[in-house]
């Protein structure tokens, strides 16, 4: 019924190169990318940026030493802000951009084949996620590396508990957002950062200050924290981008295991975006010393029932790495439930007491989380371990 209907990404982007782009963005996008990556460097990898966008994950892997990118995307405005920033890089040989199709498997197939394939806020965009997913597969070397980020289902449906939207919502506003002119989209804008910032506080004076306290800070550091990218330029992106579709994180890495043979190497939850680090299974690649020193330790039990879905065990001795108001998503433990994944570290209290399912969250001198079918941990007769993704 939507298909024609599409946001203008290339457009929105190369507004954020016209009114933000920086080299300071550009330092940003490197430190995520490799950070992300456990490298230090690009350096020998070939790179390929798939839906580029304005081309600055591209730039930055070049800046980060990339021997070899490509970049491509769908929407021509986007192809066109890339070659932007490649005149702006000195029209560097090792850098081609491409105007295609991630649906096009013949497409994606005549690449070739990369040490890096990464794909950031791009393949729930396409209309149909599950075959662009499988065709990012096919330019993976047998030893590459695969970065998706994706948006989170899970995420969006714990903030059903602040008086936020429901995922289902979300889209009904972002067609509505696609539909409308500037003054609409306009409006909306400005509900959305209210309703974010500002409508649990319900008049409270405290609470209205520590919303703009939280929006100020927000706006000031975004660059720093979102890969380069800039506030305004992504709640556009976020409330117009259309088609769209969201992942839910446990049915998704299953699906990459089983369909794919793909192996995960680390997932980054919290965040509207879940990041995910696969590489073929069997693979072998700069991953192997990481993983022969990720040892998983059991979860000490027995577990106490905390209400609702939540289970605490005690560590103590894991207290200083712990998530903290001041930075919420700090803890490097990972939950594991028979050698599998949980689905979703840093979860708030409430969304993992009421909505259980693999969340979790490490705080002080514990860790809260849920069984992934929301039974009791001590009794299922499932092994429950962790371990420490550190960067």
């Amino acid at each position: 019924m939507y298909a024609r209907e599409r946001f203008a990404f290339g457009k929105n982007w190369n507004a954020f190169l016209k009114k933000h782009f920086s080299e300071a963005s550009v330092a940003a996008s490197q430190q995520a990318l490799c950070a992300f990556l456990g490298l230090p460097s690009l350096a020998g990898f070939s790179f390929l940026d798939v839906g580029c966008g304005s081309g600055l994950s591209s730039l930055a892997a070049l800046r980060a030493g990339a021997e070899m990118v490509v970049s491509f995307d769908f929407d021509p405005d986007s192809v066109r802000a890339a070659q932007t920033l490649h005149a702006y890089a000195g029209s560097p040989k090792n850098w081609r951009i491409l105007r295609g199709d991630a649906l096009d498997p013949d497409f994606m197939q005549s690449l070739g084949k990369f040490d890096i394939v990464y794909a950031w806020g791009v393949l729930h965009h396409t209309g149909d996620m599950r075959a662009a997913v499988a065709n990012a597969v096919l330019p993976v070397s047998d030893n590459g590396l695969l970065f998706l980020a994706l948006y989170s289902y899970t995420a969006y449906q714990n903030n059903q508990v602040f008086g936020q939207p429901s995922p289902e919502e979300w889209l009904g506003i972002k067609l509505n957002y696609l539909r409308g002119g500037p003054w609409r989209r306009g409006g909306i804008i400005l509900w959305y950062i209210w309703r974010r910032y500002f409508s649990q506080a319900r008049g409270n004076p405290r609470k209205l200050a520590a919303g703009l306290a939280e929006l100020c800070s927000r706006w000031r550091n975004y660059g720093a924290t979102s890969r380069g990218m800039n506030f305004l330029t992504d709640i556009h992106d976020w409330l117009g981008g259309w088609p769209m579709e969201f992942a839910h994180e446990a049915e998704f890495v299953r699906a990459m295991r089983a369909e794919l043979s793909m192996e995960l190497l680390r997932m980054d939850t919290g965040r509207g975006n879940t990041e995910f680090l696969f590489r073929p299974a069997g693979g072998s690649n700069v991953w192997d010393a990481r993983l022969a020193t990720r040892a998983a330790r059991p979860l000490p039990g027995p577990f106490e029932h905390m209400g609702g879905a939540a289970w605490r065990a005690a560590l103590p001795e894991l207290s200083a790495l712990a998530d903290t108001d001041q930075n919420p998503m700090r803890s490097p433990l990972r939950l594991q439930e028979d050698g599998q994944w949980l689905c979703f570290a840093h979860c708030h209290r409430p969304s993992l007491e009421r909505f259980g399912l693999g969340r979790y969250r490490h705080r002080g001198d514990s860790v809260l989380f849920s069984s992934s079918d929301n039974s009791n941990p001590n009794t299922n007769g499932r092994r429950y371990s962790y371990f420490l993704d550190e960067r």
